[in-house]
């Protein structure tokens, strides 16, 4: 049997590191950081001039949560309602992003729970097929 070393520890410590720093599960943030404890996936974005819908699922990973904003640097967000996230609870949310400039390529998008704390997800969104730019649906 061969026993490890610190040498041979190393890599092991170093792929670990880079597991943790990728893994998609929530983390524990530093202390004094308020995050709410939910998981956030963007589903669509799509650009259509200077707007982004974006389409994302929250899910409650703790207790109840309300979701009372929603931003992005440079836009003004033009459609939104408060959403209610339960525990273990899967619930679509949809809002309307208007940017003063042209559309990023990717931008932060920031949740905002109120006293609860803020989350964040980056989105990259994607131009609209034709057929929703000229206001025609199939």
């Amino acid at each position: 049997m061969t026993s490890m070393n610190h040498h041979s520890r190393s890599p092991l410590r170093i792929v670990c590191l880079l597991l943790a720093l990728a893994s998609p599960l929530p983390t524990a943030a530093h202390d004094g950081a308020h995050t709410p404890d939910m998981l956030a996936q963007v589903e669509t974005a799509t650009v259509s001039g200077d707007r982004v819908v974006v389409g994302l699922t929250l899910t409650g990973l703790g207790g109840p949560l309300v979701l009372t904003g929603i931003g992005a640097e440079g836009a003004t967000t033009t459609s939104f309602a408060p959403v209610y996230v339960n525990f273990a609870e899967d619930v679509p949310v949809v809002a309307v992003l208007e940017f003063h400039d042209a559309v990023p390529g990717v931008f932060t998008l920031v949740l905002s729970f109120g006293p609860v704390g803020q989350g964040a997800v980056v989105v990259f969104p994607e131009p609209a097929p034709a057929s929703v730019k000229q206001g025609v649906s199939k």
